[in-house]
């Protein structure tokens, strides 16, 4: 009887939880909607949309005449920004603007890149670079990934300097044009900033988005924040054996070794950790959702243990912010049926969570092969430094957001893939990564896919958020 009267009063105490986890007030002035000029911001989207400024890690392969032609194209269709801001070429492909503000304290970098992944252009329904507006929609290669944010802050710089507008701080515009295979345009941009000792209040780039239907139990829009990047390490599990005939194979081969180790990646995962951001997230989104998961998401000190063993067995993004995760990508041994393989190869991507480091991630996939083996890091950093979600910086971003999309429902959270911001953290604590587009699901999918595309609409809105963005910085 004790047990069933605390076991009663123990779910009382839940539910009064979760009927007191209600959302916070988090509502913005409503400035006026700004007056644009839509048909030539669309026609000028479209112009740097047919640059093929395809991106590889193999230089040789670029067509720079294509990333000179997209900066003249700057040049011709921002006259206002170049005859107010300065322009520096630095590293390989990078852009930096500076329009200078009336102190050059606190200065604000805005960022963008416009170099693209590759497209197959027989795979798509429009063909990829040649930028047709259909229905309301514009489609191409790089519209989503980011030649849309690149060009909002052009346009919003050019409406607000016609405009005579003169920003209270130095602003910054650094574009790179090799960001999907991590180039050296944008630390170039960061090494020369510092030498010159600018030391930025804040800088945005490429990060979440407005999208609905993404996080569980919450039907309403939600703004994504980035305020964290995980790490990165692509390495090779390299096994080596004796080879010989497949018709006497040993009792135990490198293939058994090579599948235990890949049955463990999957089973004996590294500690999960729900990080600062990963926590503000649930509480603030958690606040919007429907009854059953507030339960869950106002007792989040009870229900950890279960999240975690959930998100482990359903994998996933929810699964990949509290871990650090590792998948193999890469598999090879006998190029024929009948020879056991001298030598095999693991390929692994680890995306390293704050908590982590890739020495402790290369260690916990060490430990898991009892068999002679070399692991061969090609390519790692370390996660970032997360930004500070109590500041002002991101009390901003959440306010111009809430001033366009007041039922939106702002959160911070942790970023699985890298952008070039991550190299800014160098120079400045607040480096938030959000654009303001407002896109669905599917669009989203869309991102480094085929058929990219953008609503005709969302280009508007994302240029506006920039003007607006700017004028609230003063």
């Amino acid at each position: 009887m004790i047990f069933l009267l605390f076991l009663s009063l123990f779910i009382v105490f839940l539910l009064i939880r979760a009927l007191l986890f209600q959302p916070k007030d988090m509502s913005s002035e409503q400035t006026p909607p700004e007056v644009l000029n839509e048909e030539q911001i669309i026609e000028n989207f479209r112009n740097l949309l047919r640059h093929k400024t395809v991106s590889h890690i193999d230089k040789n392969q670029m067509d720079m005449a294509e990333f000179t032609a997209f900066q003249e194209s700057l040049v011709s269709l921002y006259p206002e920004v170049h005859e107010a801001c300065t322009c520096e070429h630095l590293g390989d492909t990078g852009i930096l603007y500076k329009w200078a503000g009336k102190t050059q304290d606190s200065p604000v970098v805005l960022m963008a890149h416009y170099d693209v992944v590759p497209a197959e252009e027989t795979a798509w329904d429009v063909p990829p670079f040649k930028a047709a507006v259909i229905d309301g929609v514009v489609w191409g290669r790089g519209t989503l990934d980011t030649k849309c944010t690149l060009l909002s802050v052009m346009e919003s710089a050019e409406h607000l300097i016609k405009e005579g507008f003169v920003p209270n701080h130095d602003i910054y515009f650094s574009f790179a044009g090799d960001e999907e295979v991590s180039g050296e345009s944008a630390p170039a941009i960061v090494a020369h900033l510092k030498n010159k000792g600018v030391k930025p209040y804040m800088v945005l780039d490429e990060g979440g988005v407005i999208v609905e239907g993404v996080f569980p139990g919450v039907e309403k829009q939600t703004a994504m924040i980035g305020v964290g990047e995980k790490g990165y390490i692509d390495m090779e599990v390299l096994f080596a054996s004796k080879g010989g005939h497949a018709s006497a194979p040993p009792r135990h081969g490198i293939t058994g070794a090579m599948g235990k180790l890949m049955s463990d990646l999957e089973n004996r995962t590294m500690k999960p950790v729900f990080t600062e951001p990963v926590l503000e997230m649930f509480n603030r989104l958690g606040r919007h959702s429907s009854f059953g998961y507030k339960i869950i998401f106002a007792n989040m000190w009870l229900f950890k243990p279960v999240l975690k063993i959930l998100f482990k067995k359903q994998g996933g993004q929810m699964n990949a912010v509290i871990r650090t995760t590792t998948a193999v990508t890469v598999l090879e041994g006998s190029n024929a049926y009948n020879v056991l393989p001298p030598k095999g190869t693991i390929g692994i991507n680890a995306r390293v969570l704050n908590t982590d480091t890739m020495d402790s991630t290369i260690k916990h996939i060490s430990s898991l092969v009892k068999t002679p083996h070399n692991i061969q890091v090609l390519n790692g950093r370390e996660a970032s430094p997360t930004s500070p979600i109590q500041s002002g910086a991101f009390e901003i971003l959440e306010k111009v957001i809430l001033d366009m999309w007041p039922e939106a429902v702002v959160a911070p959270y942790l970023m699985t893939g890298g952008t070039d911001s991550r190299h800014f953290h160098a120079i400045c604590e607040n480096v938030l990564r959000f654009a303001p587009m407002e896109i669905t699901k599917e669009e989203l999918n869309l991102i480094h896919s085929n058929n990219e595309r953008i609503r005709v609409k969302t280009v508007l809105k994302c240029v506006e958020y920039y003007i607006k963005l700017i004028r609230r910085l003063g």
